[in-house]
């Protein structure tokens, strides 16, 4: 099944209203949504709608809660989510995030009490489209430990991705990436696809390497390893980095908690470059190197060198034109979804 774009944001939005979301709220987390699915970024896309509705339905994602302040400086905030949308907390630590650098040349922002962030990249990409540099790390507070430390065979740490977006003449930048093997949901879309894992992204529950993903979901749960392959001390450092920054610096602590959905701590970093230079002097260095790296010749089995993010972009503006491709497990859930919520959906709509 393939759809267009603008007839999912509209599904999206609809069934998110339909479960008491006001209509900012609803336009924020379709779109975040959506554009990961245009990305080619699918285990942050639309699969997670069934999610978002079941978490609001058991009272952990609370929609319309207040995004407040709770402390802050000329350069820092402590945004409190209230355990509304992870990109409705985001979004607006970001907002924060910009408007201090905008004044004082860098900022540090955290954001506590959210749930699910979705893409990471798309916080800092916000700060970028403005012309600053901007970073960003999530952990997971009270679940989502699934990861094994180095040396374990046990869950002890979260997926803890780490974003860094640089503006250009163009697209950003993107560097976003979990500090495992491999993230939740790109196991959650094979399993959903039946289809086989890479021999280095889990662990059975005794230990073993597989490749089927049931052996990740399995009770007792298998686990991801960390990034790096043999040299995955290097993923569960970063990780560890990020437990510090986007979990134990909010004050929440790393214990995992009871609850029934895992917690994103969110940590944001703002970089005004004009303190340094100006804009157009950065961009025109940015486009050198861009053009300095793709001078490299490729090697066997590669077209050319690319960017981080350049890909993304590209499968974006492919699927502007062509359509979003939906498996049909996953469709048929988000119909079975809109059915009960009666939400409409017009056949006339969709594309085959």
């Amino acid at each position: 099944m393939v759809f267009s774009h603008n007839y999912l944001s509209r599904i999206a939005r609809d069934i998110f209203k339909a479960c008491g979301t006001p209509g900012s709220e609803a336009e924020i987390v379709a779109e975040h949504l959506v554009t990961s699915s245009l990305m080619g970024l699918d285990s942050h896309g639309i699969i997670r709608i069934p999610q978002y509705v079941n978490a609001i339905k058991e009272g952990t994602i609370r929609p319309g809660a207040k995004v407040t302040i709770l402390k802050e400086t000329s350069t820092t905030a402590i945004v409190d989510a209230g355990y509304n949308f992870g990109q409705v907390g985001g979004t607006r630590g970001i907002e924060v995030a910009i408007e201090k650098a905008k004044k004082n040349s860098v900022s540090s922002v955290i954001v506590r009490r959210s749930n699910h962030a979705g893409r990471l990249g798309a916080y800092p990409q916000l700060a970028a489209e403005e012309g600053f540099i901007s970073m960003a790390m999530c952990s997971s507070i009270g679940g989502g430990h699934f990861v094994s430390p180095w040396g374990g065979k046990e869950g002890r740490l979260a997926t803890n991705p780490i974003a860094f977006v640089a503006p250009t003449k163009g697209n950003p930048i993107i560097v976003d990436v979990s500090t495992s093997v491999a993230s939740e949901g790109k196991i959650r879309v094979k399993q959903q696809q039946n289809e086989l894992l890479s021999e280095e992204w889990i662990l059975d529950a005794d230990g073993n390497p597989s490749t089927n993903p049931k052996d990740f979901y399995g009770q007792p749960r298998g686990v991801i390893l960390p990034l790096g392959g043999k040299q995955g001390y290097k993923g569960y450092a970063f990780s560890l980095m990020v437990e510090i920054m986007a979990g134990i610096l909010l004050g929440d602590g790393y214990t995992p908690k009871d609850i029934k959905e895992p917690i994103n701590g969110l940590w944001l970093m703002v970089l005004d470059i004009s303190a340094y230079m100006s804009i157009k002097q950065f961009k025109h260095q940015i486009d050198g190197l861009i053009k300095y790296l793709k001078s490299s010749s490729p090697v066997d089995d590669f077209s050319g060198v690319t960017v981080p993010g350049e890909l993304d972009f590209g499968k974006m503006e492919e699927r502007k034109r062509k359509g979003i491709p939906v498996e049909n497990s996953i469709w048929k859930n988000i119909k079975e979804l809109a059915k009960k919520l009666d939400v409409k959906i017009e056949a006339k709509e969709k594309t085959e």
